[in-house]
């Protein structure tokens, strides 16, 4: 693949403008697990904006470094 200047970029797998972010997903029976609560908690709490989510399609995502953020900010 060539750039507009010319140049070829060969793809790694491993895009460099992709966040680190992406690493740090997890889903409710991770989070239920990290948090040692029910998963169904994690979900509800996700949905009413107790705990930070995303949503993905039809999915619900959490960030670890949210999660993080929300316990330090409860300490």
């Amino acid at each position: 693949m060539a750039d507009e200047h010319g140049r070829s970029h060969r793809r790694t797998g491993a895009e460099p403008h992709v966040p680190d972010v992406l690493g740090e997903i997890m889903t409710a029976q991770q989070v239920a697990e990290l948090l040692r609560m029910q998963r169904s908690t994690v979900e509800d709490y996700g949905r009413r904006g107790v705990i930070p989510s995303i949503k993905l399609g039809r999915h619900r995502r959490y960030i670890r470094s949210d999660l993080v953020a929300l316990i330090d900010g409860l300490r």
